[in-house]
């Protein structure tokens, strides 16, 4: 069914609530920010913008969510095959769009939200479920010949997940990152540890 312009309209007064919160809430985090500082953020009345979200509560909830379908979806595309070739060439340039904090940039404030909340058994299930289809990927890898044959999948997808994760929290926290290092470090650890031979390039590159 075609989304009505009331359906579009109601999407874009979300987002626009949902960017300016996030600004509020990068500022002051989730729980010191006020529902007043959203509304003026978002130059709407209060009222306007609980025709939209219930409470401060739910906007919460709304970037939490969003958030970890990012992290989930960028996890689910770089632990593919296709997505380790990527990272196996990956240039500094290229590791700055993939892992640069998003529009929000709220990523560590919401997994610790999870993680203080009732959703832990949720984050936990769902890390869970992506480092075992990483390490089936590299048993059909090692079946397959493209992954190296003595490596053990289940501690090099640990080293993957500390990675990944690592650059994450350091970005998240603002620390100085060296993306031309980082980029070289995430090359030489696909190409020499992971990968059986010289990867040959994705097709299209």
């Amino acid at each position: 069914m075609a989304r009505t312009r009331n359906d579009e309209l109601h999407e874009l007064r979300r987002a626009q609530i949902l960017s300016a919160a996030a600004r509020v809430f990068k500022d002051r985090g989730f729980h010191g920010a006020r529902t007043e500082d959203i509304c003026a953020q978002a130059g709407m009345s209060a009222g306007a913008v609980f025709r939209y979200f219930r409470d401060k509560r739910e906007i919460i909830d709304a970037i939490v969510k969003l958030e970890s379908e990012r992290y989930a979806a960028q996890c689910q595309h770089l632990f593919t095959r296709e997505g380790l070739l990527q990272l196996a060439t990956i240039s500094d340039a290229e590791l700055e769009r993939t892992f640069w904090p998003d529009e929000f940039d709220l990523s560590l404030d919401s997994w610790l939200e999870i993680a203080r909340g009732q959703d832990q058994s949720r984050m936990l299930q769902l890390d869970e479920q992506l480092r075992t289809a990483f390490a089936e990927l590299l048993r059909n890898g090692q079946r397959e010949g493209w992954v190296r044959a003595d490596l053990c999948p289940r501690s090099a997808t640990g080293l993957m997940f500390a990675l990944v994760n690592g650059l994450w929290l350091e970005l998240s926290l603002g620390m100085p990152v060296n993306s031309v290092q980082a980029a070289a470090a995430i090359r030489d650890f696909v190409t020499v540890y992971l990968f059986s031979s010289q990867p040959e390039p994705a097709a299209g590159n």
